[in-house]
C-alpha cells in the first residue's frame, strides 16, 4: 500500500519534467552570484515541495495499512529518537535476531519475483531503450514513463498478492501460537476447578467424616432392619416430636456389619426383612423420614419391637 501510494503520487503528481528543468535552468543562471546561501534555500524548498506529497501519501497509506490489519497500537515512546539506532552495525544485528528463516524465505523469495519482473520487462522494451537517443527528449521521457510505471505497476500487483497471502498466513500462524495444548488446557482446568487428585482426597475425607458421624447416631435407633447379610438400615423414631420414623445409619456388606456390631452393642433389636431394608436403603437417605408407602411395613417392625421389649420388661 506505502509503495502503490507512493509510485501513484509520483506518477500522477509529476506529470512532466518541466518544472525540474525550469528549477535547473534557474539555479544555472544564478550559479555565479556571490551568495549561495539563497541558491540552497531555493533547492532544498523546491525538493521539500515536489516530495511533500509523496512523503505525505506514504504516510497516509501506511497507516491505513495499520488499520485494516488491526487498530494502530500508539506508543509515544517507541516514536522518540534513539542514537544507538541510527548505528547500521546495530541495526543489522537486529535485523539478523529479530528475523526468523520464514521471514529470510519471504523476503529472498520477493525479491526474487521482483528481479524477475524488472528482467522481463527490459527484456521486451530493450529494443526500445537502445534507440533513446535517436528521438526527442518528449518521446525519450515518454518512453521511460511508460516502462517505469509498467515496471512499478507489475511490482505493486506482485507484492500485493504476496502481502495478502502473507496476511492470512501470519493470521492463521498466530491463532494456531495462541492456542492451548492438551496439557495446557488439563492446567487451566486443574486451576480453575481444583486439582482431581486433591478433590479426589477432600471427598474422601468428606466420606469418612460422614460415615463416622453415621456410625455415632446408631446408638439412637430404635431398629435395624437387615437384609440378613448385604443392608442394614438403623431407624429412630421418637413418637413426641417426629412426623415419621426416620433413618439415621445404612449401609451395605462391610459397612452394614458394622452397623449390625454397633447395634449388638447398644442392644437395639435387630430385624431380618428383606424386601423392606432394600427398599429402605435404596428409597431413603440419611436423615431422612421415611415415605408413606413403607409406613405400614415400618409400622409392623416397630409394633414387633415394642412388643418383644414389654414382654422383656
Amino acid at each position: 500500500m506505502t509503495l502503490a501510494a507512493g509510485a501513484g503520487t509520483v506518477f500522477y503528481y509529476i506529470l512532466s519534467p518541466a518544472s525540474f528543468r525550469n528549477f535547473l535552468a534557474g539555479m544555472l543562471q544564478d550559479a555565479t552570484a556571490a551568495d549561495n546561501t539563497l541558491l540552497i534555500r531555493q533547492a532544498a524548498q523546491f525538493f521539500l515541495v515536489s516530495a511533500a506529497p509523496v512523503f505525505v501519501a506514504a504516510v497516509v497509506a501506511a497507516l491505513a495499512g495499520s488499520f485494516v490489519q488491526g487498530m494502530p497500537v500508539f506508543a509515544p515512546q517507541a516514536a522518540t529518537l534513539k542514537w544507538s539506532r541510527l548505528n547500521p552495525v546495530q541495526g543489522l544485528s537486529r535485523l539478523k535476531t529479530q528475523m526468523s528463516w520464514i521471514q529470510w524465505l519471504k523476503l529472498i523469495l520477493l525479491t526474487a519475483i521482483i528481479g524477475l519482473i524488472v528482467w522481463k520487462t527490459f527484456s521486451g522494451w530493450w529494443e526500445q531503450l537502445v534507440t533513446l537517443s535517436a528521438y526527442s527528449i518528449d518521446s525519450s521521457n515518454s518512453t521511460i514513463r511508460s516502462l517505469t510505471f509498467r515496471i512499478v505497476a507489475y511490482i505493486i500487483l506482485a507484492a500485493a498478492i504476496f502481502g495478502i497471502s502473507d496476511f492470512f498466513i501470519q493470521r492463521w500462524r498466530f491463532e494456531e501460537s495462541i492456542k492451548q495444548t492438551k496439557a495446557e488446557v488439563k492446567e487451566d482446568m486443574k486451576a480453575l476447578e481444583g486439582n482431581p487428585a486433591i478433590k479426589g482426597k477432600i471427598r474422601s475425607i468428606q466420606r469418612a467424616t460422614a460415615r463416622r458421624r453415621m456410625m455415632a447416631r446408631v446408638k439412637d435407633a430404635d431398629v435395624i432392619v437387615t437384609n440378613p447379610t448385604h443392608y442394614a438400615v438403623a431407624l429412630e423414631y421418637k413418637p413426641h416430636i417426629m412426623n415419621a420414623p426416620r433413618v439415621i445409619a445404612k449401609g451395605r456388606d462391610r459397612i452394614a456389619q458394622k452397623i449390625k456390631a454397633l447395634g449388638r452393642e447398644h442392644d437395639i433389636p435387630t430385624v431380618e426383612n428383606v424386601p423392606l431394608a432394600q427398599a429402605l436403603y435404596r428409597l431413603v437417605d440419611i436423615d431422612q423420614d421415611i415415605p408413606m408407602e413403607l409406613y405400614k411395613a415400618v409400622a409392623e417392625v416397630l409394633a414387633y419391637v415394642y412388643k418383644v421389649r414389654k414382654r422383656v420388661d
